[in-house]
C-alpha cells in the first residue's frame, strides 16, 4: 500500500488535468484544489515512512530516501498554498488553461523528486521544463518571447542532462540514479558533470544559465511566477544539486568544490547589483530569485555538514518568502495596474494584509532575524569559515572573499528591499489609487500563509526545519558539533524586537506633534508627474565607477548566454546555407560525403 502512493502522487493530479478537460471553470477549481490536497496528503504519508520504492515490469521508477521526501514534501505544501492564492486572483480568460496545467506541474514535480531510474529522470524533467514554455504562453504575445527564451535555455539544458545520463550510464553501467558513483578520472566523466551541473543550474536559476529567469517573471502570469521559477524550479534544480554533489553521483576532488563555490559568489553578486537598479518590481524580484541560488549553491558547494543543510535549508527559505513577494506583488498589480515601481506607492493603508505579507517576505529575503533567511543565510557563512580552516593559505584566502562578498550581497538585497517596501508602500499615495481597495480573502490569506511559515521557521529553527527535515538528509556517518558559531537565541531576539517596537510607539503617543507640509522639488511645490519616488535615489548607482561600464554591458546582453547561443545557432545556419546552395548535385555530394564518414566511423568501431 505505501509503495503505491508513490504512483498515486504522480498519476492523481494527471487525471485531474484530464477530467479539467470537459468540465467548467468553476469545477476546474474544485477538482484542483481536492487533487493537489490528496497529492499534499500523500506527500506527509511518504514523509513519514521509511523508504520506499515503486516498480513497473520489474523496473524500479520512483524511489525515496531523505532528500526525496524533504523536496516532496514542499512541492506539494507549496502548491497547495500557492493554488489557495490563484482561486481568485488568475485572470479569467486563462483561468481554463491554468487550472488545466497546475495539476500538471504537481504531478511532474513530484515525478522528479521521486524518480530513481534515469529514464523517467529524464521525462520528468524534460515536461516540468516544457511547463515554464506553456505558463508563460498564458500571457499571449507579452510573454512570448520570455517563453520562447526560457524554452531554448531549459531545452538545451534538457539536451545536457541527457548527455549528462547517459555517459554516466555508459561509465556506471546502471540506470539507477542512486547506484551511480561516476569518478571524474576521464574527459568523458568530465563532460558529464559538467552537463548536469549546468542542467540543475539552468532549473534553479544560477550563473551562467539564469537569463531567463528575470524574463519569465516580468513577463509571466504572476502565479506562474510563483509556482515555478520562485518554488518549484528552485527546489527541482537544487534538488538535482544537491544529489550530485552530495548523493554519490559523482566523486571528486575539493577543488571542484571551490570552483562551484566562487560560481555561488557570483551569482549572488551578479544578479543582486542588476536587481538594485530595477523600476520593475516583477524584474526586480526575478533578479532576487537568481541572487539567492548563489546562497544554496554556496552553502552545499562546502560538501560540509552545516553548509549542506544551511544551502537546503536556504533552498526551503527562498521558495516560501520568494513566492510569498511574488504574489504580494501581484496582488498590488492586479490593484493598480501596473508594475513599475515609479507608478507606485503609499498603498500600506489601502492593502495592510497584503502590505504584512510583503514585508515579512523582505525581511526574511534579506536576512532580518529572527525571520527564517537570517539562519539560513548564517549557516551558510559558518560553512564558508568551516571550509576555509581546512585548506592551504591561497584556497583560505579565496574562501573568506567568498565570504565578504556573500555578506556584501545581503546588505545589498536588504537595501533593495528598501527601496521595493518604500516605493510601493510607504511612499506618497499618487491620487489615482484613493479607490483602491485589499485583494479577496483568498489572496491575503495565501500570502500570509507563506509569511507565517517565514515567522515560524525562523522562531522554531531547531525544532522544525533543523531537526525535522534538514538533519536526516545529511549522509550516514556526518554530524554538526556546533549547530551556530556565536550565541543565537530566537525568542530573545524577538522580544528586544517587540520591546523596542512597543517603547517606539509609547513614545510617539507621548509626544505625538506632527506637522504636515508641503512637498517641494527646488522651490516648486511637487505635483503627480514630478513627485518623488523610492527608486530614483539607486539610480546613480548605475552611474557610478566601474558600475556603469558592467551595467552597460549588461544592457547589451553581454552576460545573457542566450544572446551568445542565438549568435552561434545563426552562424552555424549561415554556413549551412551557403553550403546547401539548393542544387541537386550539391546535395548529392554532402549524402555521397556524409556515407563516408558514417562506414569510416564504423570500420573503426569494429
Amino acid at each position: 500500500m505505501w509503495n503505491n502512493y508513490l504512483f498515486l502522487i504522480v498519476v492523481i493530479p494527471i487525471i485531474v488535468s484530464i477530467i479539467n478537460l470537459v468540465f467548467p471553470k468553476l469545477w476546474k477549481k474544485i477538482l484542483t484544489f481536492i487533487g493537489v490536497a490528496i497529492t499534499l496528503f500523500l506527500s506527509i504519508k511518504i514523509f513519514a515512512a521509511e523508504a520506499l520504492e515503486f516498480s513497473l515490469l520489474d523496473v524500479t521508477l520512483f524511489q525515496t530516501n531523505s532528500l526525496a521526501n524533504f523536496i516532496l514534501l514542499f512541492i506539494n505544501v507549496l502548491s497547495f498554498i500557492i493554488l489557495i492564492y490563484s482561486l481568485k486572483n488568475v485572470k479569467e480568460d486563462i483561468e481554463n488553461k491554468f487550472f488545466l496545467l497546475f495539476p500538471l506541474a504537481v504531478s511532474f514535480s513530484n515525478g522528479v523528486a521521486l524518480s530513481g531510474n534515469m529514464v523517467a529522470f529524464m521525462v520528468f524533467w524534460g515536461l516540468t521544463g516544457m511547463l515554464v514554455y506553456l505558463f508563460g504562453l498564458l500571457s499571449g504575445s507579452k510573454g512570448a518571447e520570455s517563453s520562447r527564451k526560457a524554452f531554448i535555455i531549459i531545452g538545451t539544458s534538457d539536451v545536457l542532462l541527457i548527455v549528462g545520463l547517459v555517459i554516466m550510464f555508459l561509465s556506471s553501467q546502471t540506470s539507477d540514479m542512486y547506484s551511480m558513483n561516476v569518478p571524474l578520472s576521464s574527459l568523458l566523466n568530465v563532460i558529464a558533470f559538467i552537463c548536469m551541473i549546468l542542467s540543475a543550474f539552468t532549473k534553479a536559476g544560477a550563473f551562467p544559465m539564469h537569463t531567463w529567469v528575470p524574463d519569465f517573471a516580468k513577463d509571466a502570469p504572476v502565479e506562474s511566477v510563483a509556482l515555478l521559477p520562485a518554488a518549484m524550479d528552485k527546489l527541482l534544480g537544487i534538488y538535482l544539486f544537491a544529489r550530485i554533489m552530495i548523493d554519490g553521483l559523482f566523486i571528486f576532488p575539493y577543488l571542484v568544490n571551490i570552483i562551484i563555490m566562487v560560481i555561488g559568489v557570483f551569482t549572488i553578486i551578479m544578479a543582486v547589483m542588476m536587481a538594485l537598479i530595477q523600476h520593475n518590481g516583477r524584474k526586480l524580484l526575478g533578479y532576487h530569485a537568481v541572487s539567492q541560488v548563489g546562497y544554496m549553491v554556496l552553502g552545499i558547494g562546502t560538501g560540509n555538514p552545516i553548509g549542506i543543510i544551511g544551502g537546503l535549508f536556504h533552498m526551503l527559505n527562498n521558495a516560501i518568502y520568494k513566492s510569498n513577494l511574488f504574489l504580494s506583488f501581484g496582488s498590488v498589480e492586479k490593484k493598480t495596474g501596473t508594475a513599475d515601481l515609479d507608478e507606485m506607492g503609499g498603498l500600506a493603508r489601502k492593502m495592510p494584509m497584503t502590505f504584512i505579507a510583503a514585508l515579512v517576505g523582505a525581511l526574511a529575503i534579506s536576512g532580518i532575524p529572527p525571520l527564517n533567511g537570517f539562519f539560513s543565510k548564517w549557516m551558510v557563512y559558518q560553512s564558508v569559515l568551516e571550509a576555509a580552516a581546512s585548506q592551504t593559505h591561497i584556497w583560505q584566502i579565496v574562501l573568506n572573499v567568498c565570504l565578504v562578498l556573500a555578506v556584501f550581497g545581503s546588505a545589498l538585497t536588504l537595501a533593495s528591499f528598501i527601496k521595493f517596501i518604500h516605493s510601493i508602500y510607504l511612499s506618497k499615495l499618487p491620487a489615482k489609487y484613493n479607490d483602491v481597495t485589499e485583494v479577496s480573502f483568498a489572496n491575503w490569506f495565501g500570502n500570509n500563509l507563506l509569511a507565517l511559515m517565514c515567522v515560524i521557521f525562523g522562531l522554531a529553527v531547531y525544532a522544525i526545519p533543523v531537526k525535522l527535515f534538514l538533519l536526516p538528509i545529511l549522509p550516514a556517518g556526518s554530524t554538526i558539533k556546533n549547530i551556530m558559531l556565536g550565541f543565537y537565541e530566537p525568542g530573545i531576539i524577538l522580544f528586544f524586537f517587540a520591546i523596542s517596537i512597543i517603547v517606539g510607539v509609547i513614545i510617539y503617543y507621548i509626544f505625538k506633534k506632527i506637522r504636515f507640509d508641503d512637498e517641494y522639488v527646488g522651490t516648486m511645490p511637487t505635483t503627480e508627474a514630478n513627485r518623488i519616488t523610492g527608486v530614483e535615489f539607486y539610480d546613480d548607482v548605475k552611474n557610478m565607477r566601474p558600475f556603469k561600464s558592467i551595467y552597460k554591458w549588461a544592457n547589451k546582453k553581454y552576460f545573457d548566454i542566450y544572446k551568445y547561443g542565438t549568435d552561434v545557432s545563426l552562424w552555424f545556419g549561415d554556413i549551412f546555407h551557403k553550403l546547401h546552395t539548393g542544387l541537386l548535385h550539391t546535395y548529392a555530394i554532402w549524402t555521397l560525403a556524409g556515407l563516408v564518414i558514417v562506414t569510416l566511423i564504423l570500420i573503426s568501431a569494429l
